[in-house]
């Protein structure tokens, strides 16, 4: 079967377009890049028009690089920046206000007074605490990080959109919501996995939750309608394209990212390495809330091929009464998730604010200057610790330092922070999950750093493995596609992954021991000078 999927890849930066022909190889690609404004301290916005344009500027040129034609597509998938939320006109599609991105840190008071308040009625005898209300039911934590306080804060801000929200003539969505709406022509929905970051979505039953919709204030009217990450999200308008071209998969970016590792079985885990670090794990088809700080969250869910109930024979079932078929079931697989703030960013501070180095790929040259960091260590808390510490009140600081301290200890420390954070988060995710990790697959602009990729095994003791392709998010969409519209099978999906480089443990445990200790005598110095 001969065709091609388009992978639309909307990140914070910029927006791309990739081509993966019939054997899910990437043969073109198109990117151009996205502004983020930020107005007041703590507001992250984009222009979700230019977040459109962009987007479907890549898609034409893509396909034109390609020498094809929107005939030869057989379907699009769409990968996207999570949590990330435009609200708009559900007459005209026009935007209402400015995109709310992720890293938005507006509504950080709106969060603490709404858990103050839970906290105050739990001691006058309520059983109304919001933050285990949360946790229960979306497997998330209260905070602005996720879509539901950034929807409140536009509708509290702008009384007349709080007016027509409840008359029904606004819609929200994440970005994945957005690009389907403007990419059909009015398709209001949602995919799952974006969904599961919004903080209104029960991932138990499979649907908005109406408890945490009341207590954010938020209509459940405005929201789209949820769908499978392989659901039938509309056809694009006609005259878009020359051809109307199926929408068949769609997953937040991490999970794209699971996905496209190949990460389909229970303990199987990925760690991207970018401006921060997204570590997830496939914990399988039932959820289960961290003990350790962590969030669970749906890694994607597919619909099965219908079957006959209870393997019966035809006359059996015409006997019984029973319908021939039974539905297709949705089966759902679920992650927990780890978060680390600093990762390439940590570099990105010794380029641009230390000029340590003219380029981010010159600081593993320099940190091989030296056998070892010795007492240094950086603790990268430029925006607090994430997980599994969610210590926003730690600064960032670098201990250890004597007379002969160079830039090339800093810039090891630099590199060896990044892989202790993957530590403590992969740590709690195996006190989380009863499957052991026995790899870590790795993927992010930072993953092509051999010597971090190589202390990286070291601290965790197990292979860590790099893939030719490291282009893992929009080919983890476009993967669900293929295999939804059956350009792929299985087996094109194994045979898509290679490998690059296994980077195996050789530390001892001794050594180990020690780097550890040092990381942690690091981390409680900051937890108790505070």
């Amino acid at each position: 079967m001969a065709g091609y999927i388009l992978a639309l890849d909307q990140g914070t930066t910029s927006s791309r377009a990739i081509l993966y022909d019939d054997r899910a190889r990437p043969i073109k690609m198109a990117q151009q890049p996205t502004t983020l404004q930020t107005p007041k301290a703590g507001f992250v916005e984009q222009d979700a028009q230019q977040i459109w344009q962009t987007q479907i500027s890549c898609a034409h040129d893509v396909i034109n690089q390609a020498g094809l034609l929107a005939t030869d597509v057989t379907s699009i998938a769409i990968t996207n920046q999570r949590e990330s939320i435009v609200m708009w006109d559900k007459q005209t599609g026009k935007p209402l206000a400015p995109a709310i991105i992720w890293q938005d840190r507006r509504t950080a008071n709106y969060c603490k007074t709404l858990a103050a308040e839970s906290a105050s009625s739990m001691m006058n005898g309520s059983h109304d605490d919001v933050t285990s209300e949360v946790q229960r039911i979306t497997g998330l934590r209260l905070d602005p990080y996720f879509s539901a306080s950034k929807i409140a804060w536009l509708l509290e801000h702008n009384p007349k959109l709080s007016v027509r929200a409840s008359r029904g003539e606004i819609a929200v969505g994440t970005i994945d919501s957005w690009l389907i709406y403007k990419l059909t022509g009015g398709e209001h929905v949602i995919d799952v996995t974006n969904a599961s970051r919004t903080l209104l979505y029960d991932i138990h039953k499979l649907e908005w939750s109406e408890e945490l919709c009341a207590r954010f204030a938020i209509p459940m009217n405005i929201l789209p309608k949820v769908l499978p990450s392989d659901g039938d999200f509309g056809k694009t308008k006609k005259g878009l394209f020359a051809k109307q071209i199926p929408i068949q998969a769609v997953l937040g970016d991490q999970q794209a990212a699971l996905f496209g590792q190949g990460c389909l079985d229970a303990g199987m885990a990925k760690n991207t390495y970018g401006t921060g670090c997204f570590m997830l794990m496939n914990i399988g088809q039932k959820p289960k809330l961290s003990e350790h700080k962590l969030l669970t969250t749906i890694a994607w869910q597919r619909k099965s091929t219908p079957t006959r109930p209870d393997n019966l024979s035809f006359d059996q079932i015409v006997q019984s009464g029973k319908r021939m078929l039974q539905p297709p079931r949705k089966e759902v697989t679920y992650a927990l998730e780890g978060s680390v703030f600093m990762a390439g960013a940590i570099v990105q501070w010794l380029r641009d604010n230390l000029g340590m180095i003219q380029h981010s790929s010159e600081v593993e040259d320099l940190a091989r200057q030296v056998d070892s960091s010795e007492e240094v260590v950086l603790l990268p808390a430029f925006t607090g610790l994430g997980a599994p510490y969610w210590r926003s009140d730690i600064s960032a600081s670098i201990t250890g330092m004597s007379r002969g301290t160079t830039k090339a200890h800093i810039a090891r420390a630099a590199l060896e922070a990044v892989a202790y954070q993957t530590y403590d988060v992969l740590i709690a995710m195996q006190k989380d999950s009863p499957h052991p990790l026995t790899e870590l697959r790795v993927d992010g602009g930072a993953a092509n750093n051999d010597l971090l990729m190589q202390f990286q095994a070291d601290l965790l003791d197990v292979p860590v493995l790099r893939p030719r392709d490291t282009e893992i998010t929009a080919k983890g969409a476009a993967l669900l596609a293929g295999l939804k519209t059956g350009l792929y099978d299985e087996g094109t999906m194994q045979a898509s992954w290679q490998v690059d480089r296994i980077f195996e443990p050789q530390m001892s445990s001794d050594i180990r021991e020690q780097h550890l200790d040092k990381w942690q005598r690091a981390i409680d110095r900051a937890l108790t000078s505070l």
